[in-house]
């Protein structure tokens, strides 16, 4: 890069001259002329290519997202991590469908607990503790999503037990019945009110969530009850040992 730039300095200090001599007394041309040859001598910087982006920058801006499919994947999480989540559900309801419910699917279960909740991008702040299977009303602390002295969101999680119950609040709908348990899923049932000065679209819903229990075992190699875990080591044989999602394997003692 040096040598190009001691070149074109050469090439415009011996063209000077001669760019004088052509056009005379005038300045402003010469000037404008020894520029243009300056600019059209430059070295030349080679771009910088642009690979894209990887699929895993796809996958993880995928599980942000909010998407409504019937066979999309469902993430196992292990440790914590914020999650968008797979609407299975909509319907709206009441007087001028004031009323929209949904059911979204967030991961594999049985989670931990749901540390916060997002809507369209702002935190939740809710009335009491996210508990599994205890529907929640917004605080009144909250300007984003307490208006006109009442709660525009109720929020029902379950945090994926196998033996888990049908959603009572998704139970007012007929279409919504105890057979609908989404057993071993973690999910989130939300109850969303119209106000217009709130809502201008689907809302956006995300979770922060601690994930998966997963077993562990204990110096004499007894089995323990599943329990929340970030240690690598348990994860990974969670994932090489459970049947649904993992590999299936036996452990041999």
């Amino acid at each position: 890069m040096g040598g190009a730039v001691e070149t074109v300095t050469k090439v415009v200090k011996t063209a000077a001259p001669v760019i004088s001599k052509v056009f005379g007394a005038n300045p402003l041309l010469s000037l404008g002329a020894t520029l243009f040859i300056s600019w059209a001598l430059r070295p030349k910087v080679p771009d910088i290519e642009d690979f894209g982006t990887s699929q895993f920058d796809d996958f993880e801006r995928g599980l942000l997202v909010n998407k409504q499919s019937n066979d999309a994947s469902i993430p196992v999480v292990y440790g914590e991590r914020l999650l968008g989540g797979v609407r299975v559900f909509m319907e709206s309801s009441g007087k001028d469908n004031k009323y929209l419910y949904m059911a979204i699917v967030m991961s594999e279960g049985e989670i931990n607990s749901i540390e916060k909740i997002y809507v369209d991008d702002k935190e939740v702040t809710f009335a009491s503790s996210l508990s599994d299977g205890t529907a929640v009303e917004v605080a009144s602390s909250d300007s984003n999503y307490y208006k006109d002295g009442e709660s525009l969101i109720r929020l029902e999680p379950h945090f994926g037990t196998d033996n888990q119950t049908s959603s009572t609040l998704l139970s007012t709908l007929s279409s919504w019945g105890n057979n609908h348990r989404l057993r071993g899923l973690c999910y989130l049932a939300v109850r969303f009110k119209w106000n217009q000065d709130v809502w201008s679209a689907i809302p956006k819903v995300q979770a922060q969530i601690k994930g998966k229990k997963v077993k562990t075992y204990n110096a004499s190699l007894v089995e323990q009850s599943p329990s929340y875990s970030t240690n690598p080591a348990w994860c990974l044989l969670d994932y090489l040992t459970n049947e649904r999602y993992g590999k299936g394997l036996a452990i041999q003692k």
